[in-house]
């Protein structure tokens, strides 16, 4: 799918003047995309909600501590990598990654409320525009980062993996760790793209 929009991309930009009508076309399809986002964004806290309301009313709050420690480690996972790794990126970049984080403090609490990252799609791409990034930038790097840099989905598989694996009693060797590991990095990096138009 990936493939497929960037090959189209490439196809359009090449048509110069003819590919502006199917551009706005893209364009306008894009908006009606995320305005279905922004409805799942406003309906998802609601599901959550219910689906917890509905685990603790048939299994007790007993049920939830053990999916507790494993939320609990993926987020101190997350935060540590956040910080100590692209935080030393970031500064090699020049930039500062606890402000950029200040500066999408929304999208992060819509992101921790949803457990998606898709529904903050059109709200970041608009932030980084707005902080001066082109939109044909924007529509290309934001949508392959998404599709090709998912270090929270590769953090999440290999510890809920773990997580079964400590569940069924499955005792595990440090080389089928490693496999997991290496397993969760390839087929974390290959989801369903989502297209974005590129003027």
């Amino acid at each position: 799918m990936l493939l497929i929009s960037i090959l189209s991309g490439f196809a359009i930009a090449l048509m110069g003047e003819r590919g502006q009508p199917i551009t706005a076309a893209i364009d306008k399809a894009s908006r009606v995309f995320f305005g279905i986002i922004r409805i799942v964004v406003q309906a998802a806290p609601i599901g959550a909600f219910g689906a917890m309301a509905f685990t603790i009313g048939a299994y007790g709050l007993g049920s939830l501590l053990n999916l507790f420690a494993l939320v609990a480690t993926f987020y101190l996972t997350s935060i540590l990598f956040v910080l100590v790794v692209l935080g030393t990126i970031a500064r090699f970049a020049g930039f500062s990654i606890l402000r950029f984080i200040a500066y999408i403090k929304d999208e992060l609490l819509i992101v921790l409320g949803t457990s998606s990252s898709e529904t903050v799609l059109p709200h970041l791409m608009q932030k980084m525009e707005h902080l001066g990034a082109s939109k044909s930038v924007v529509g290309l790097v934001v949508p392959t980062g998404y599709s090709f840099n998912l270090d929270g989905t590769n953090i999440y598989m290999t510890l809920a993996t773990l997580f079964l694996a400590q569940a069924t009693n499955t005792p595990l060797t440090i080389g089928q760790e490693l496999w997991i590991l290496v397993i969760a990095m390839i087929t974390s990096r290959a989801p369903p793209a989502s297209p974005a138009p590129a003027s």
